[in-house]
């Protein structure tokens, strides 16, 4: 598997006694459905599994999110890149990534600031970087604020396309 369901499993765990907060997967296969059998088997209310949504629903999704997730694991890490974490920059919101310190989005949310980095094998690290995330909305805003900017800078469509022409017109 790319993906620890650990991670989130300790998560919800972590924030178990807060009813402000949900843990809120939306994946299928066997990592999803394991989560589903942990939550049931501990009486964890917090953690809400769903299945894939459909691209039209992606943008209300995504701006439900107070903090968005993305794990990887560290065998994973070197020829992976999640790239849902490009759109959780245009959604503007936080960013909570347990992805190898070697993996390109690992990178890319360090120099932009966007949010922050744990090492997939550190589960604690995740929940406490979760703490410290949902301790201070200045902290969360301003990571949603960097990871927009990026992509409003980086995404636009005029950049895209010159680099688009900029690679056919060496293919010739």
């Amino acid at each position: 598997m790319k993906h620890n369901p650990r991670l989130l499993l300790r998560l919800a765990q972590g924030f178990e006694d807060d009813d402000n907060v949900r843990v809120v997967v939306i994946s299928e296969g066997i990592g999803v459905d394991w989560l589903r059998q942990q939550a049931n088997d501990i009486g964890l209310s917090n953690l809400l599994t769903f299945p894939y949504q459909s691209f039209e629903q992606l943008p209300m999704v995504l701006g439900t999110g107070d903090v968005l997730l993305a794990v990887l694991e560290d065998e994973a890490g070197v020829f992976s890149v999640p790239s849902k974490v490009l759109s959780y920059f245009c959604a503007g919101r936080p960013l909570l990534i347990a992805v190898p310190p070697q993996n390109l989005v690992s990178k890319m949310v360090v120099e932009q600031d966007a949010g922050i980095v744990v090492n997939p094998s550190d589960l604690d690290g995740f929940v406490g970087a979760a703490r410290a995330l949902y301790a201070s909305a200045e902290t969360r805003e301003s990571f949603g604020r960097h990871g927009r900017e990026y992509a409003e800078a980086t995404f636009a469509i005029d950049n895209i396309a010159s680099e688009f022409e900029s690679v056919f017109g060496r293919i010739e």
